[in-house]
């Protein structure tokens, strides 16, 4: 995973202990290393979200690496990934292929908006989930336009309800010894942080 869902909920985890070995693209990685500000070698932005990890590189289109990478889940106890919904299967390392591996690990998914639906394969990064969730409309500017926001809400909401459902997920595996696989969509993360605002729309009126 890239960018801010994925790389805030696995830095959660490596604050409280967890083993977290980021797998980054070859050539550039992980894109934050190089936005905004830096201090020393690799942004502060990448420094705020990838602090206590291990790194390495694979490329996933590449069998020899992609094997590296499900050797490596046969041991692991938690995958997180955030590509668009069908791209892992294509590569080889979805579901499927990471629980034949190792049917106990807890595989989480990161999407705009889910697996499945009308929207599933519709790109979207942060505004855009904002947005179609009905955050914008209630950030008016003085000019009663929508405002770019000040904070990723949509990618830092996904961030915590997969981490919630990871946690739980572990949980029920302690008692079941089985894995799961969760699907988180940032849209569905989002929409409940307007339980406060948005009776109107729900009693349809605007």
């Amino acid at each position: 995973s890239l960018f801010l869902p994925g790389p805030h909920l696995t830095m959660m985890m490596a604050d409280h202990g967890a083993e977290v070995i980021k797998v980054e693209p070859p050539g550039i990685g992980e894109p934050n290393r190089d936005l905004g500000p830096k201090e020393g070698e690799f942004s502060i932005y990448f420094r705020n979200t990838h602090r206590g990890k291990k790194s390495i590189s694979v490329n996933l289109k590449n069998a020899a690496e992609r094997e590296a990478l499900l050797a490596l889940c046969e041991t692991a106890d938690v995958f997180i990934e955030a590509f668009r919904p069908g791209v892992v299967d294509r590569l080889g390392v979805g579901y499927s292929a990471v629980a034949a591996r190792n049917p106990r690990i807890v595989y989480c998914s990161i999407s705009a908006f889910g697996q499945t639906g009308g929207l599933a394969h519709h790109p979207a990064h942060d505004m855009a989930t904002q947005a179609l969730a009905g955050f914008l409309s209630v950030n008016d500017g003085p000019d009663g336009k929508p405002v770019v926001p000040g904070a990723a809400s949509a990618d830092m909401a996904a961030g915590l309800t997969a981490l919630s459902a990871t946690l739980m997920a572990l949980i029920g595996r302690a008692q079941t010894g089985k894995g799961d696989f969760i699907d988180c969509a940032m849209f569905d993360s989002l929409l409940p942080w307007c339980v406060h605002t948005a009776g109107s729309a729900i009693a349809g009126r605007e």
